[in-house]
């Protein structure tokens, strides 16, 4: 007999199928694939195509019917191991309905999203009193609802729910530090005192390096999103840290933020003129582009804010607050130092501190502090310089380099979280940092100089209304005023003459 296709794949077989008919080794410990229907087919034939054993007595041996095992041999004559294989329907995982039915059934379902199967087999009904091809039972209407791609029923129900959870995300990576950071403001789920003892909630505004994930500066503070916190924060991300275990600095290439108006604002983009790095604005209705940010404030809430009292998570009732802002303000910045940055990170693998500082790089700085100063702090306050120096806030502010300078307007710049001292600048150029000796050595803010104002007011009305009502308490001391004569009627009548004009007399 002539070699032949057929006899090659007898012999690719022929170790394969020993093992199966003659139980060399154990059959646990076939691979998955040994469960191949077509596989457990060919054991059934394998005597007869190797040996040749006659289909009547194999038949006997298996309690298979000789026609049976006839028709396997021919399937594997003719083409193999795969020839005995069932072939799957075209049409697996479709009801078995006309083309006009499957499609009028998707064009209900993709323009009413939410449309019953009970509804679609009523209108079935009524179109098929006119053309009979309109039919399906309740099944076969949820198999065409299954068999229909996800992402055409998401798309034909809204737009932006496809854009936000089907759309496929192009996620920038980073390269290297300071490559790109994000920037935003968020709420935080706890309730804080404020200085009137009222319960709010706070709002912390972040710069997060995309590279490292480090928290290059914050803000945390009652004040509502603006420009100014936005500044602030930037002063604070760029320049040089004191403490060792936040040793992360530098200028950004871009800064990526949302579409909001103080991230719009000409202040901002002043700033970013001046430092050298580009604004990006994420997409409108993209709220999933700012991922790490995000993530972040997450990951605040989970780890830190869920631990502290006043904790009130987003659509829950409001718990009773437990500590004072300046509290949080201390408890956040030591997490923030001692734990977030020397946390590893799931995305990452590392740590902030050690995946940022591991880097070798030369991060791009601003030329001195008085630099981000200008740019950085509070609008600019013009002031006369006079014989005992700067007044602001009511508060005198000196320096030995206001010699030759009196009687002269100098803008005075301050950062409202620390007002001890200005920086005071002529004609754009800066001259020095004025200090004010009252409260040099308590290093105050803005708000916690105008609290101790209001809180002297406080105690200087009780004072007056204690005296007042202390005075009052004494009636007696009251001098008598004589009483006046009655009111009554005259019985002499007075003459009552009308003047006349003189065109009358």
């Amino acid at each position: 007999m002539p070699f032949s296709a057929h006899n090659l794949r007898l012999a690719e077989l022929r170790i394969f199928a020993n093992t199966l008919y003659y139980g060399f080794g154990d059959l646990t410990d076939l691979s998955q694939d040994d469960d191949d229907p077509a596989l457990k087919q060919y054991e059934l034939i394998a005597p007869c195509i190797e040996d040749g054993v006659s289909q009547k007595t194999r038949a006997a041996e298996t309690g298979v019917s000789r026609k049976t095992i006839g028709r396997l041999i021919e399937k594997f004559a003719g083409g193999g191991i795969e020839a005995l294989r069932r072939k799957t329907r075209s049409d697996k995982g479709r009801a078995r309905v006309s083309n006009n039915t499957f499609n009028f059934i998707k064009g209900k379902l993709l323009t009413h999203p939410q449309l019953s199967f009970a509804t679609i087999h009523r209108q079935l009904n009524r179109l098929n009193a006119h053309a009979s091809e309109f039919t399906a039972s309740y099944q076969q209407i949820r198999r065409v609802r299954q068999a229909l791609n996800e992402d055409l029923i998401v798309l034909a129900r809204s737009e932006q729910e496809f854009e936000e959870t089907r759309e496929l995300l192009i996620r920038h990576e980073a390269a290297f530090p300071n490559e790109m950071w994000q920037c935003d403001h968020k709420f935080l789920d706890i309730f804080v005192w404020d200085n009137s003892r009222n319960e709010v909630k706070p709002v912390l505004t972040a710069v997060i390096d995309d590279y490292s994930r480090a928290i290059m500066g914050y803000y945390l503070d009652l004040d509502p999103p603006s420009a100014q916190r936005t500044a602030i924060t930037l002063r604070q991300a760029i320049w040089k840290k004191e403490n060792p275990n936040w040793l992360v600095c530098g200028i950004p290439d871009v800064l990526y933020t949302d579409r909001g108006s103080d991230f719009r604002s000409t202040r901002i983009q002043q700033i970013a003129a001046e430092l050298g790095f580009k604004l990006s604005k994420r997409r409108s209705g993209k709220p999933q582009g700012g991922g790490k940010i995000e993530r972040f404030f997450g990951t605040v809430n989970q780890l830190l804010m869920s631990e502290l009292p006043g904790f009130t998570p987003e659509d829950e009732p409001a718990a009773a607050a437990g500590m004072t802002i300046q509290q949080l303000q201390k408890t956040f910045d030591e997490w923030i130092i001692a734990e977030y940055m020397h946390r590893v990170h799931g995305e990452t693998g590392e740590t902030p501190f050690d995946r940022w500082s591991n880097h070798h790089q030369h991060p791009r700085l601003a030329p001195s502090f008085e630099v981000l100063d200008v740019l950085l702090m509070t609008v600019p306050d013009d002031r006369m310089v006079q014989q005992d120096g700067v007044r602001i806030f009511n508060l005198r502010y000196d320096a030995t380099e206001f010699r030759g300078l009196i009687g002269k307007y100098v803008t005075a710049r301050y950062d409202p979280r620390d007002i001890s001292e200005v920086l005071v600048y002529l004609d754009d150029k800066f001259v020095c940092r004025a200090t004010c000796s009252e409260i040099a050595d308590k290093r105050p803010s803005l708000k916690e100089l105008m609290r101790a104002r209001n809180e002297y007011k406080r105690e200087l009305r009780k004072e007056i209304k204690s005296s007042i009502e202390f005075a009052a308490s004494f009636p007696e001391a009251l001098r008598k005023i004589a009483a006046a004569p009655p009111i009554g009627r005259s019985s002499q009548k007075i003459p009552f003459k009308l003047k006349r004009y003189q065109v009358d007399e």
